[in-house]
């Protein structure tokens, strides 16, 4: 058993891959590395009397300087580079920086650790493919580091470092670079993964929200049209009765009335699945009628849901968008995956109350029954053509059950098939689901 989300918005190819930045975030950041580079030199130089290699230092520099100093006054601030562009300027940033410090001592340097920054930065924001380029970019600067001849800027001879020390720092920047690298890739992707299902969360609670208001919408206009129904059908009714002239206007009379009978039908349906009056657009209802109201359009495919409730029912619950499209979500997929039945239980404790949906179906896969409720965590296979198998559909029921208080939990049976359970303390359930009754009302 596992979900099968509705209304999901497309996979936006920007949360699935990763995105660019604002031109102008690169140019500050960049303008504060080149201040901290030059205060760096001219400290070192001049207050710790330390050869820096001015000659070459500040030149290598201004490259870094007049591009950036040309984005500043020529470019727009505001452009969103795309996912290459971004790539390309923590590239060349990557680059300076490696050669700022081959001038300066190499690995040596005891900032050689910036050069783990482009990579990690590319990790939270960019895709694999250019995460895996400044991975590689870094590695490569940082072993050719090991290799310069530029001494580390001292007061008198610099001290040498034995090979065994270089190498470990080697090993270690390299280690911590993809470790760190992976790291950041793992959660950037995983904000991604949850902003965008949140996104679908919300435009599935919009959704629910919008029949919520139709079905209210629908019934007051029931409410309002069954006075002006009422007195046509009376007044077709006498006119037929005392209809005294031709055929055929008097076959047109019972049509009227047949007609004006038949509106009135419907109309009476529709005040009995909801009423009218109700200014949050929802109604109070008893747990089990809620439930079979968000089950009745699964029972007509093969499977029987059964319906119990245990305990005294004290309560009547609002009728909320979030309840409706999570029970609808939880017992869809329960038919979905039963081989014959589905039990839908209702049982008011003293302290709680619990529902619990079962199925007799192959049960949660053990694999992924500790993730479930998480976005994009599923079983099910997708379906070419169809929105299906994303793992969303879990992830949205869960998430509208917790706004409202409840904890769910996930196991599968003895001998065959999963159970979802949702409990809500019954003070929650008082403060966030039962409707206090006003002044007006009481009397």
């Amino acid at each position: 058993m596992t979900d099968k989300p509705q209304d999901i918005l497309p996979i936006d190819p920007l949360l699935r891959k990763g995105f660019g930045v604002r031109l102008g975030t690169l140019v500050i950041i960049r303008w504060l590395g080149i201040s901290g580079q030059l205060l760096a030199l001219l400290g070192v130089h001049f207050l710790l009397g330390f050869d820096v290699q001015l000659n070459l230092t500040l030149p290598t520099l201004l490259a870094l300087v007049l591009p950036n100093l040309w984005f500043t006054l020529r470019a727009d601030s505001n452009t969103q580079l795309s996912e290459t562009q971004s790539a390309a300027h923590l590239t060349f940033d990557l680059t300076h920086l490696a050669a700022m410090l081959f001038l300066t001592g190499g690995l040596a340097n005891p900032f050689a650790v910036l050069m783990l920054a482009p990579a990690s930065v590319s990790a939270s924001i960019l895709g694999r493919s250019s995460t895996k380029l400044l991975i590689f970019a870094s590695v490569s600067l940082v072993t050719t580091l090991a290799f310069t001849p530029f001494p580390l800027p001292w007061d008198g001879p610099p001290p040498e470092l034995n090979t065994l020390i270089k190498v470990g720092i080697w090993i270690s920047l390299c280690f911590t670079l993809v470790f760190l690298t992976l790291y950041m890739a793992r959660l950037g992707r995983e904000g991604r993964e949850r902003s965008r299902a949140l996104v679908a969360t919300q435009a599935a609670l919009a959704h629910e929200q919008r029949l919520a208001a139709l079905g209210t919408l629908a019934a007051a206009a029931a409410h309002e049209l069954g006075t002006p129904l009422g007195t046509i059908l009376l007044a077709s009714k006498e006119l037929l009765d005392t209809w005294e002239g031709d055929d055929e206007t008097r076959i047109d009379l019972e049509l009227i009335v047949e007609q004006t009978s038949r509106c009135r039908a419907i109309l009476s349906d529709l005040r009995e699945q909801r009423q009218p009056g109700n200014s949050n657009h929802f109604t109070s209802m008893q747990v089990e009628a809620i439930l079979r109201e968000a089950g009745s359009p699964h029972e007509q495919r093969g499977t029987q849901v059964r319906y119990t409730t245990d305990g005294e029912n004290s309560h009547d619950i609002r009728r909320s968008p979030e309840l409706m499209h999570a029970f609808r979500n939880i017992i869809e997929n329960a038919v979905g995956f039963s081989l014959s039945y589905v039990d839908v239980n209702v049982q008011w404790q003293e302290d709680t109350l619990s529902i619990s949906i079962s199925d007799d179906g192959p049960g949660f896969d053990p694999a992924v029954i500790k993730k479930l409720g998480e976005p994009y965590v599923t079983t099910r296979q997708p379906t070419p053509g169809e929105d299906g198998g994303l793992g969303l559909g879990l992830f949205i029921s869960k998430t509208l059950l917790e706004r409202t208080g409840a904890r769910l939990g996930f196991a599968n049976g003895a001998q065959c098939g999963a159970t979802v359970t949702m409990v809500w303390p019954r003070k929650t359930l008082l403060d966030n689901l039962v409707d206090t009754p006003t002044k007006e009302q009481r009397s």
